[in-house]
């Protein structure tokens, strides 16, 4: 399903800038996460540029060099790796970037007025679409309360009419899950959702990831969930490959937006 999105976009990129990642840090994951979005960048021609600071850096000298992107017309898109230090600001961080290219969807102004949405809220519908599952007037519970996702992705789902409820990844009231219609979890904590929480026919969106004895596994018990279920996303392999093709979905859009194409 990624690689056919990702075909669809190829060819769209010709006369667009670049792509500006900024790294602080060396945190193997978000290594892993930036070379993925490098080797998309390349099949699709888009030129990517990787921005490392030291974990030691000051905070000032990051929003510095964002100020300067901002302006730089060479520059179409500009993206924070998360997580930054845990002693930063993040959000003021990424409330640097000019809404116009903040192709991850993370400044405040993009969250509250809906333009452009996360890149994992992005990929997430997308992916609902393939499979023609319809938004509207569904009961959709929210797992885990983040800016990356659910804050967004529940602005938007509300106002499609759906009855949205937003749980914390600890919350003991799995009650609420049983009656859920669509699931859309992004925890980190592997089997936090089984079978015995969910109800026939319920479409479930993994979009949490951990290890478990070296493998990869989601939030939800994939054996016990997927005999109820109608969908049920697999970690890995489900929701990651359409979340690195929407980030240069969201590009080519924010591109279009500035050209007025």
């Amino acid at each position: 399903m990624a690689s056919a999105w990702t075909k669809r976009l190829q060819g769209k990129f010709k006369r667009v800038g670049k792509l500006v990642a900024i790294l602080v840090g060396d945190n193997p994951a978000s290594l892993v996460y930036l070379e993925k979005k490098a080797l998309m960048a390349k099949e699709l021609g888009v030129r990517f540029e990787l921005c490392q600071f030291k974990a030691s850096v000051n905070q000032s000298i990051v929003e510095k060099k964002i100020a300067l992107l901002n302006n730089d017309r060479q520059v179409a898109g500009i993206i924070v790796q998360l997580p930054l230090p845990t002693n930063w600001n993040t959000a003021r961080v990424i409330n640097a970037i000019i809404p116009s290219k903040d192709v991850d969807g993370l400044t405040d102004t993009n969250i509250s007025n809906g333009q452009v949405l996360p890149a994992t809220a992005v990929g997430i519908l997308k992916l609902l679409e393939e499979y023609k599952i319809k938004l509207q007037g569904k009961n959709i519970v929210l797992v885990g309360f983040t800016r990356l996702l659910n804050i967004p992705l529940s602005i938007y789902l509300a106002s499609l009419k759906n009855n949205v409820t937003v749980l914390q990844e600890g919350t003991r009231n799995k009650s609420v899950l049983c009656e859920a219609d669509m699931i859309i979890t992004a925890t980190g904590k592997p089997k936090l959702i089984t079978g015995k929480n969910v109800k026939q026919g319920v479409v479930i969106i993994d979009a949490g990831v951990s290890r478990v004895n070296k493998k990869l596994v989601g939030d939800a018990d994939f054996a016990s969930v997927s005999k109820k279920a109608r969908l049920i996303t697999p970690v890995p392999g489900g929701v990651g490959p359409m979340t690195v093709v929407a980030l240069f979905a969201n590009l080519y859009q924010a591109v279009g937006s500035r050209s007025g194409r």
